[in-house]
């Protein structure tokens, strides 16, 4: 059974990163979008999952968005049809005319450099044959295939930890939009580790998600400082299916 979790306190380590890249600790950057942006240094959220879903209450977020995610990421995907056909845009903007995106998150999961290496399998029969191994690891990050990347991953390294028949789970993203991106971030680990969690017998436990760059655009200060002023609400319960993604109840 999972543990009862009604705490906010996702939410509230969320907000103090983004109060943070409001602050003097941040510093400005003009970057490739040409919005400028305030950024901070290696930032974390921890969080207990359990029967918990961490979505941020204080504004709308959209659970197709990260379920169609999800499916796309799991299933090694690489065009943007799966999207499109649940209308969702996020990758509109950086997909060729044929919807490609090239050897993306996916492509590397499922596929790695090209070679048929299946890290999505591996680190499943690991966790189930030796889950006492430091070597449950999960890289995105080619070198090799960059230039034929649309954008390459801002989430890059998954490594899962087992404890007393539960599954942590530890993120590193070298680039994190606090305000626009994370929270849908954070929504697809939470997925990928319930998916991994089906798989291998073992209870979504603790995501630990680890930004090196976590920053606010200037063009979103206005968006920012009115979620802030929101109050923050328990976290919904929620039905994981590996074939549909989460239900929020």
């Amino acid at each position: 059974m999972f543990s009862t979790i009604t705490n906010t306190d996702y939410e509230i380590q969320y907000r103090d990163i983004i109060q943070s890249c409001l602050s003097d600790e941040a510093v400005y950057r003009e970057d490739r979008t040409g919005v400028g942006c305030y950024s901070v240094f290696n930032k974390q959220i921890d969080i207990e999952v359990g029967n918990k879903f961490p979505v941020i209450t204080g504004r709308k977020m959209f659970p197709k968005v990260f379920n169609t995610e999800m499916l796309w990421f799991l299933n090694g995907e690489t065009n943007i049809q799966r999207f499109k056909d649940a209308g969702v845009k996020i990758w509109d903007a950086w997909a060729d005319e044929d919807g490609e995106l090239g050897p993306v998150y996916g492509h590397q999961l499922r596929n790695f450099s090209g070679r048929g290496y299946d890290q999505l399998e591996s680190v499943i029969d690991s966790l189930k044959n030796d889950p006492d191994s430091r070597r449950h690891v999960i890289s995105l990050w080619n070198p090799v295939q960059l230039e034929y990347m649309a954008l390459p991953p801002c989430y890059l390294y998954f490594q899962f930890f087992v404890e007393n028949g539960k599954l942590n789970m530890f993120v590193v993203q070298r680039s994190g939009d606090m305000y626009l991106g994370v929270p849908y971030d954070i929504a697809l680990f939470t997925l990928i580790m319930n998916y991994v969690g089906e798989k291998t017998g073992l209870l979504p436990n603790r995501l630990s998600v680890n930004i090196v760059d976590a920053h606010v655009y200037k063009n979103q200060l206005e968006a920012v400082n009115k979620y802030l002023d929101t109050n923050i609400l328990s976290r919904p319960s929620y039905r994981f299916c590996t074939e549909r993604g989460a239900r929020l109840i």
